[in-house]
C-alpha cells in the first residue's frame, strides 16, 4: 500500500518529534559519583582592618650574604648574629631555593633549637620559597648568635639558603568560642608586634606589659562558630599618673576606641566596656589592639579582652 506523500511526511515528523522528546526527558547518565562537597559555600575572607597596622614591627630579618658559610660534604654551617628587641616567642621561617627532594634543617638561636625538613621549591630551576620551621623562645632582649645547620651543602647548586625571618608568635593558643557564645582572648595568646611591649608571664602580671612605645600593638586570631553581635570589654590596669592614653580595638573591619583609665597601679585591674561589634560569619576572625596616643610614660597593661554575645545577655534579662 502506498501512502500519500503528505501523510508519509507527517508520520516522519511525528516520530522525529517523539524521539527528540524522549531523548530530552531521559535522565543524563555519568560514571562519576555526585560531588559530596558541591553545595559548600566559599569560605568568607576576613576583611582587612579599617586602620593600617605594621606587621614588620618586632621582626628580625637575616640575609645569607650577611653571614658566614662553612661548607661540608655531610653538614654545612651558616652563622649570623641578630638583635632581639624583646623577649618572647618567635616563628622561625627559612627563605630558600631548592631542587633537592628535601633537606634537613637545624636552626639554633642562643640555647634554643628548632629542627625540620625543607622540601624542594621546584623541580627545574631553583625557585624562591619559604617554610616556617617552628617556634623558638627568646628569654631576654639582646644579641644572639644564630646558627643554621643543614644536612648537606646549602649554598648551591641544588639548595640555596637565602636567609631567615624571625617574627613574633603567640605564647599560647586561643581556646575558641565557649558554649555560651562568649570569647575570651588572654594576653598570652596574643601575637605582639612590638619592640618593647611583650607578654609578662609572672602570676601577678599575666598580661601584655612594658607598653612604653605607642607603635607596639597586639593581635589575636581566633575561631567563631556562632556569629552575631558582641559586647567588647577590656581588662586593663594603669599606674598612677599614666591614664588618659587613647587606644583602638579593631575587630575585622570594625573599630572601637577607648581611653585608658588610671587604676592606681599596673596590677590593679579594671574591666571597661568599650562598645559592640558584629561578627558576620563563622570561621576565622582577628582582633587587634593598638595605641593611638600615649599620654604619659606607659600606655597600660592588658590582661584579656572579652567578647560577650549581646543576644545571650538580652535573653537572660528577660
Amino acid at each position: 500500500m502506498k501512502f500519500p506523500v503528505s501523510i508519509f511526511s507527517l508520520v516522519i515528523l511525528t516520530l522525529t518529534a517523539s524521539f527528540a522528546q524522549d531523548k530530552e526527558a531521559a535522565p543524563k547518565t555519568t560514571n562519576l559519583p555526585p560531588d559530596p562537597f558541591g553545595d559548600l559555600e566559599p569560605v568568607p575572607v576576613i576583611p582587612d582592618y579599617a586602620m593600617k597596622v605594621d606587621r614588620t614591627r618586632g621582626l628580625m630579618t637575616i640575609d645569607a650574604k650577611d653571614g658566614t658559610y662553612v661548607p661540608g660534604s655531610h653538614f654545612a654551617h651558616w652563622n649570623w648574629t641578630t638583635n632581639a628587641k624583646r623577649w618572647g616567642n618567635y616563628y622561625v621561617t627559612l627563605n630558600y631555593e631548592s631542587v633537592a627532594t628535601k633537606m634537613g634543617i637545624n636552626v639554633k638561636i642562643g640555647d634554643n633549637t628548632v629542627k625540620s625538613y625543607a622540601p624542594r621549591t621546584s623541580s627545574g630551576e631553583p625557585k624562591l620559597g619559604d617554610i616556617t620551621l617552628g617556634t623558638i623562645y627568646v628569654p631576654k632582649s639582646g644579641e644572639y648568635p644564630v646558627t643554621l645547620l643543614s644536612a648537606d651543602k646549602s649554598n648551591g647548586p641544588a639548595f640555596f639558603v637565602r636567609g631567615l625571618t624571625i617574627h613574633p608568635a603567640p605564647e599560647g593558643k586561643v581556646e575558641g568560642q565557649s558554649i555560651d557564645g562568649s570569647i575570651e582572648l588572654l594576653a598570652k595568646t596574643a601575637t605582639t608586634y612590638s619592640e618593647m611591649m611583650r607578654y609578662e608571664p609572672k602570676p601577678e602580671k599575666n598580661c601584655l606589659g612594658y607598653w612604653i612605645d605607642e607603635k607596639d600593638w597586639a593581635e589575636w586570631v581566633f575561631e567563631a562558630g556562632m556569629p552575631g553581635k558582641f559586647k567588647v570589654s577590656v581588662v586593663q590596669a594603669c599606674g598612677t599618673g599614666n591614664g588618659g592614653s587613647e587606644v583602638a580595638v579593631l575587630v575585622n573591619d570594625q573599630t572601637l576606641k577607648f581611653t585608658v583609665e588610671d587604676t592606681g597601679g599596673f596590677q590593679e585591674w579594671k574591666t571597661l566596656e568599650i562598645g559592640e561589634v558584629e561578627i558576620k560569619h563563622a570561621g576565622e576572625q582577628k582582633l587587634a589592639i593598638m595605641p593611638l596616643k600615649k599620654s604619659a610614660k606607659a600606655v597600660m597593661d592588658i590582661q584579656k579582652i572579652f567578647l560577650e554575645p549581646v543576644a545571650a545577655k538580652t535573653a537572660a534579662a528577660e
